[in-house]
């Protein structure tokens, strides 16, 4: 956030503004009434999003008090107090209305399925050959730091993992390569339940991030920030309710989810243990959500 701009454009359009609060992407702000405004920077054309949102009929943003090039106001909203799983339980029903109201077709080419087949399987491949590697080291030692001996214990699951993520693949390639169009959505593409605001309404802000993409993204950046924190699987459940995905969306999805990151060994033990035992927790959690909600064969 540039808060010398925001607070050039303030004094221009409200001179006797008073108690500025400054945020970290944002500054609330009293007029010479005592009302409360926020005020952002605008870099993604606000209007025009706007506008377009209220015409697909979601209109559950703030309303706009003024706006221009560099910076959009809409008046401060307070919050009422819900608990945590009902905010996340609202933020993902809306985001799944959000993609239901804006969704469409766009021809796809071969190359570019092509090109997503082959930048996931060159993914899968280093990971694959990542791990591999250090579990090579690791098996040589006669004594293990405790990172290694629980990444040794688990090294079967991250195989398992990438293997999945191996076959899930091929079976997405093979539907894609009959299909001449995906579906596209608008992306809020930075949704977290701090970005819903309960009053009268249920309103989501910072429409700063937006982009149009498959609407699988949505749903794994808000996965990947609190997988151990909420119940995925019932918001899963809650998502494709209103919006269902078709059978190589929901491949692609959890092709995604299943990639397991790579451990950071220059940290100290302690932290590459945790690290370790993050992983393990998040692949365990992820296959959980999997077989609750997409495996066909549980045992399989």
């Amino acid at each position: 956030m540039n808060k010398e701009v925001i607070k050039n454009e303030l004094r221009k359009i409200c001179p006797k503004a008073k108690k500025y609060e400054f945020y970290k992407n944002a500054v609330i702000y009293k007029n010479n009434k005592g009302v409360k405004y926020v005020i952002k920077e605008n870099n993604n054309n606000l209007l025009e999003l706007y506008n377009y949102l209220n015409s697909r009929g979601f209109g559950y943003i703030p309303k706009l008090e003024y706006v221009n090039k560099k910076i959009y106001i809409y008046k401060y909203i307070s919050n009422a107090n819900m608990p945590d799983e009902q905010k996340i339980s609202d933020l993902i029903k809306m985001v799944a209305l959000l993609h239901n109201k804006t969704v469409y077709y766009k021809e796809i080419s071969v190359d570019e399925i092509k090109e997503k087949y082959e930048n996931l399987l060159n993914e899968i491949n280093t990971l694959d050959d990542y791990y591999e590697d250090i579990i090579t080291i690791v098996d040589t030692k006669v004594y293990m730091s405790p990172s290694e001996y629980m990444l040794a214990r688990n090294s079967s699951m991250i195989f398992n993992c990438l293997n999945f993520c191996k076959i899930q693949l091929e079976d997405w390639y093979k539907i894609m390569e009959n299909k001449t169009k995906k579906r596209v959505v608008l992306l809020h593409n930075n949704l977290d339940p701090d970005h819903l605001i309960k009053s009268d309404e249920n309103y989501i802000i910072s429409w700063n991030n937006v982009k149009r993409d498959i609407p699988i993204y949505d749903f794994i950046n808000l996965y990947k920030k609190y997988y151990d924190k909420y119940d995925f699987s019932s918001l899963y459940k809650e998502y494709t309710k209103v919006f269902p995905l078709n059978e190589e969306e929901r491949k692609l999805l959890f092709i995604i989810l299943f990639l397991p990151s790579k451990i950071n060994f220059t940290k100290s033990e302690i932290n590459i243990t945790l690290e370790v035992s993050k992983l393990c927790s998040y692949l365990a959690i992820t296959d959980k959500l999997f077989m609750e909600n997409e495996a066909k064969d549980s045992k399989k």
